[in-house]
């Protein structure tokens, strides 16, 4: 399976995300990392019902720090 999620270093950045994206009207969901970097913190992941490109530009300009947007596949 093909994941695309929006990378954040800590838990509080991620809920913040989260709160802003429903005020928007877009449902999201945070959750670990599960292709963690190690290197950038704890890492979560946000997951998004819908355009994820859409709710990156509502976080950025909402200024949440966030690590990006990243794809993860399932290895079979």
């Amino acid at each position: 399976m093909h994941y695309t999620y929006i990378k954040f270093e800590n838990q509080t950045y991620g809920e913040k995300a989260v709160s802003v994206l429903s005020s928007n009207g877009i449902k999201a969901s945070l959750r670990r990392n599960p292709n963690p970097n190690h290197k950038q913190g704890c890492n979560f992941a946000l997951f998004v019902n819908g355009n994820i490109w859409d709710a990156y530009d509502i976080i950025t300009r909402s200024h949440i720090k966030n690590l990006g947007v990243e794809s993860y596949r399932d290895r079979i």
